[in-house]
């Protein structure tokens, strides 16, 4: 359990999805409890949340965690391995020590904190936990989440008791950051503090109620530990010294597919920072689109790798979770060589990237929930194989597609049911639902069905090349009946083409 720490994490879907009028408290409840209380290293999903095939598509891919990647150039830049990028700037304190304390053979440690000015960034990791007694491994961890330190059953609220808290000497408490600006507080055991902290503080105690995803009522709780703060000298590298890109202009592919309907939108990839280490290679990566239509959240790629100066190709490993609400007309990410490239030059080559769009959840939204929702007449006694005709056409970004029919379905139905490793959970009935679109585009969208009685969560999404979208959602009590309603949250296309950047030192 040493490497917990989570959620999404209120991105920036959270924060609109629960300060929108008009957004699904389904989805909303179903983000919050995904992506706040999930490990560093992600253990296996209890739940598939509906855009979790973009995520395992991309799995390798994550964005950088340091706020403030696209900075002007003359700061002072370090790399902390697992941390990310850190910014040296006027005042900043860092942790003069990493603090342990060992219970019952569990120990905690704090191996990283930096105090900026307007925030306090930590990091800290838990040993010793059994696996059955860890929430990410644990054989009841689907059946009783509420065993475990802020684990929730579907659909309730967030449970914060496994969040770290801050006290000063004067007595003060700093919560963790709870808007979404910072995406490595996504992770429970990585949090983040959006506050000031007087110059003249240079030591904090560190207050834990509970270890997250840890067995209740078994292991130690109620830790404190008190850590001292050392200032960092201006213009200090803290960790590795990191290579400050100049802009170039990147080779540019056009990408995406040609369409009657719409052109290929122009997209760019660009190189801005590079950080040779002993062992390996970090790059960040930003890709950009021109005159994206408002409702693009991220653009993403499906793979990454690199051509080193004797020609090998060296794939690329993201180093954070996904956060594809840090930027609405581009994504950056931080990638790490899976083994050390040769001295020279290199060649990065993604293989394909994905465009997102969510119109619902852009601020400010850029469509109506009424707009992107249908319903059918699915009677007052659905059956197993009953299907209903549809016909339904949307549009997003100026992208076309039709909602061609639904079906009654059972868990056994699904496509990828075997990624499922808990099973149904439950979920064993909903809804299918057959999406046309331009070939061309592999174009997926995603939706919801409402009804709180119904409890409709666990999703499949399956796209085969040149067939239309199957996309499920089931349900936990039967099949929902009457005027079904369905809303539309997110659409993504494929961007074929290869992109590719040169770096010489």
């Amino acid at each position: 359990m040493n490497d917990l720490n989570p959620s999404p994490d209120f991105e920036e879907k959270v924060r609109h999805a629960m300060k929108s009028p008009d957004a699904s408290p389904e989805f909303a409840n179903r983000l919050r409890n995904e992506l706040v209380r999930r490990p560093v290293k992600m253990k296996p999903m209890i739940f598939k949340p509906a855009w979790a095939l973009a995520f395992m598509l991309a799995l390798m891919v994550i964005v950088v965690s340091a706020p403030g990647l696209a900075a002007a150039l003359g700061r002072v830049f370090g790399y902390v391995p697992e941390v990310g990028l850190v910014e040296t700037t006027s005042g900043l304190r860092m942790l003069a020590e990493p603090v342990s304390a060992t219970r019952d053979g569990i120990t905690l440690t704090i191996t990283n904190v930096f105090v900026y000015e307007d925030r306090v960034e930590l990091k800290y990791e838990v040993n010793g936990i059994a696996p059955e007694n860890d929430g990410w491994q644990a054989s009841d961890r689907s059946t009783n989440p509420t065993a475990f330190c802020g684990g929730v059953n579907p659909g309730d609220t967030y449970n914060p008791e496994g969040d770290a808290r801050l006290r000063l000497p004067n007595g003060t408490t700093l919560e963790r950051d709870y808007t979404g600006k910072y995406p490595q507080n996504v992770f429970a055991m990585q949090p983040v503090y959006d506050a000031a902290v007087p110059s003249d503080v240079t030591q904090m105690t560190f207050a834990l109620k509970c270890i997250p995803m840890a067995r209740l009522g078994v292991l130690p709780e109620n830790w404190e530990l008190t850590f001292d703060l050392a200032t960092v000298p201006a213009g200090t590298v803290v960790g590795e010294p990191v290579i400050e890109v100049p802009p170039v202009i990147p080779e540019e592919v056009p990408a995406s597919p040609s369409t009657d309907v719409v052109s290929a939108p122009k997209v760019t990839m660009t190189l801005e920072r590079i950080v040779p280490t002993d062992s390996n290679t970090v790059l960040y990566l930003h890709f950009n689109m021109e005159n994206a239509d408002p409702s693009l959240i991220s653009i993403m790629p499906r793979s990454v790798y690199i051509i080193d100066s004797l020609g090998q190709q060296i794939r690329l490993i993201g180093s954070f979770v996904w956060q594809p609400f840090e930027h609405q007309v581009g994504s950056s990410f931080e990638f790490v060589t899976e083994s050390k490239p040769a001295s020279g030059p290199l060649t990065v080559v993604a293989d394909q990237v994905i465009a997102y769009y969510m119109p619902l959840y852009t601020d400010p939204p850029q469509t109506t929930t009424e707009e992107m929702t249908f319903t059918f007449d699915a009677g007052e006694n659905p059956q197993y194989g009953q299907k209903w005709d549809l016909n339904k056409t949307f549009s997003i970004a100026g992208y076309d597609f039709e909602i061609v029919s639904a079906q009654a379905v059972a868990f056994e139905d699904l496509p990828n049911r075997q990624n499922f490793i808990d099973g149904s959970q439950g979920y064993d009935y909903g809804y299918q639902f057959i999406v046309e679109a331009d070939p061309a585009l592999e174009l997926i969208a995603e939706m919801d069905i409402h009804g709180d009685e119904a409890q409709c969560w666990l999703t499949d999404v399956n796209k085969v090349e040149t067939q239309p979208l199957i996309y499920t959602q089931l349900c936990k009590n039967g099949y929902p009946k009457g005027q079904v309603a369905v809303t539309i949250r997110e659409m993504s296309i494929t961007l074929t083409e290869d992109f590719k950047v040169e770096w010489k030192p």
